[in-house]
């Protein structure tokens, strides 16, 4: 066992800052990974988890939800209520930091939970991005 504090650390890109912010309950209450994302100064968060292939032994990574306000309300779809919405350019930047994140993650000695492997448990490199995985504000609207 390690010091887990760099797996909880910012990282730095150019079009923002991610963590990976844990698991934790879910809204309806399986568990959940969740990450932050800081995109012009705020912060928003979102779920990842295992996609799994066939085998039942190598995944991918799935990006669940994103644009929550407050790290409580993970684990519902995004809901204008509670999720932030973003404009498309805003969606490609989260994805590219998102991209940018997971083989930092993968370097780590101690990475996050969802990136273990073992004996045939293998990640497969696809980070998907689920249909309506985030709300997409009208670019027309101030």
């Amino acid at each position: 066992m390690g010091d887990y504090s760099k797996t909880f650390e910012w990282i730095e890109f150019p079009q923002g800052r991610v963590r990976y912010a844990g698991g934790r309950r879910g809204r309806d209450e399986p568990p959940i990974d969740t990450f932050a994302v800081e995109l012009r100064g705020r912060v928003y968060y979102g779920e990842i988890t295992q996609l799994h292939l066939a085998d039942g032994n190598r995944y991918n990574l799935e990006i669940v939800s994103f644009g929550w306000t407050k790290h409580d309300w993970l684990g519902t779809e995004p809901n204008a209520k509670y999720c932030a919405a973003f404009t498309v350019k805003d969606l490609e930047e989260v994805q590219a930091i998102l991209c940018q994140a997971v083989p930092v993650w993968r370097s780590l000695e101690d990475r996050p939970s969802l990136l273990s492997e073992f004996f045939e448990a293998r990640f497969m490199g696809e980070l998907i991005f689920r249909d309506g995985w985030a709300l997409i504000r009208d670019e027309n609207r101030i």
